[in-house]
């Protein structure tokens, strides 16, 4: 099997290596042997993977994958067909451009990539009964007792993003983005569950940018936002790690390490469910649906046993009694689902770049075999 992982990993390389070669061809002339500028895009690559957690390579890194995502797809081919002028300009690239931003921006689309993604928790749910009936208690009650942190993935509260294309805020006296309040909230229902078990609550969100005085405020309110709900202050840690998986895990491993708190589960193999597993220490992660397979196996793969609590479900259950007229709306192009469409398209980027990464388990062992779930 582990060969069989191996060789899995360097077909990706491969496969990502022609198409690097194949970009740089069309972009670079071969008449000026731009071997230097070739050789510099290649060592950003490899940066890349060599020092992921620097900023620089990683603000590189995105304008390298730009062409991989739905709408630099789109530009990318417009901009190859218009190199010889509007009036030469190559059909078959307008044409493929169109087709990727008209089926990328379709609703139907969108709710059909997002559903896929988002059924995994149901079915992790259900898988999650069937192979530790002998050993885990009611459905409704995962061994959350263990539960020692509760880790609140989110993105950084001074992040630029555009909510609905208007910067909302729920009120004027709270800083914090919506998403990340209902996030907070939604951790804070968590801990009231398992209160007893007194777990520490991470939040990645904490701002990176400014003076340590200029930051405090934004982290206070995400510190307010948590006390407001019953989580006593000292149990909560906000960390600058965003929606960095890796480097969140990394910290929460080191964190529990520091605490004594860090039990890796015993697993002889991917269904292997011990008593040793049901009395290991767990952590209650809390992340977007899309994005929970690749941080719980993350997770899980650094030894650090998961209790998966999915946020913002965007799948929409019941597609089958929709009446006729709202089908067809599904069928009109728009920029939510364009959006949406780039999430999932972006989180299957990210998986890759994991697995080629060494930080997630083999292909052959799923989340919902080794991750429960709330």
């Amino acid at each position: 099997m582990d060969i069989l992982n191996l060789l899995t990993r360097l077909l990706l390389w491969l496969g990502i290596g022609y198409f690097l070669w194949w970009i740089l061809r069309k972009f670079i002339p071969a008449v000026f042997l731009t071997w230097f500028g070739g050789a510099i895009i290649l060592a950003l690559i490899a940066a890349a993977f060599l020092f992921p957690e620097d900023n620089t390579i990683g603000v590189f890194w995105q304008f390298l994958a730009f062409p991989l995502t739905p709408l630099g797809g789109v530009i990318t081919l417009l901009a190859l067909a218009l190199g010889n002028g509007v009036p030469k300009a190559n059909g078959r690239m307008v044409l493929v451009a169109l087709l990727i931003l008209i089926f990328s921006s379709m609703p139907l689309v969108a709710r059909a990539l997002v559903n896929q993604s988002e059924n995994a928790v149901q079915l992790a749910y259900l898988s999650q009964r069937r192979l530790c009936s002998d050993i885990c208690p009611a459905i409704d009650e995962v061994p959350v007792d263990r539960a020692v942190s509760i880790v609140v993935v989110g993105e950084n509260a001074d992040a630029y993003r555009l909510t609905n294309a208007i910067n909302s805020r729920i009120d004027t006296d709270n800083p914090l983005d919506p998403v990340l309040v209902a996030r907070l909230n939604s951790a804070a229902n968590v801990y009231s569950r398992i209160s007893l078990a007194r777990p520490y609550v991470t939040v990645t969100a904490g701002p990176r940018f400014g003076t340590a005085e200029e930051r405090e405020p934004l982290r206070q309110a995400i510190r307010q936002q948590l006390v407001s709900r019953g989580v006593p202050s000292e149990s909560i840690r906000v960390e600058a790690t965003g929606t960095d998986i890796r480097a969140t895990t990394v910290d929460q491993r080191n964190f529990l390490t520091e605490q004594q708190l860090y039990t890796p589960p015993a697993r002889s193999g991917p269904f292997d469910r011990s008593r040793a597993n049901r009395d290991a220490n767990r952590v209650v992660l809390m992340a977007p649906a899309l994005t929970m397979r690749r941080a719980a196996l993350a997770f899980e793969n650094e030894g650090i046993q998961v209790v998966a609590a999915p946020t913002e479900l965007y799948s929409t259950p019941a597609l089958e009694s929709r009446d006729t007229l709202a089908r067809l709306a599904d069928l009109v192009p728009n920029v939510n689902a364009l959006v949406l469409t780039s999430r999932y398209w972006s989180e299957l980027l990210s998986s890759i770049y994991y697995y080629l990464r060494g930080w997630l388990p083999p292909f052959t062992m799923q989340w919902d075999q080794v991750v429960e779930t709330l």
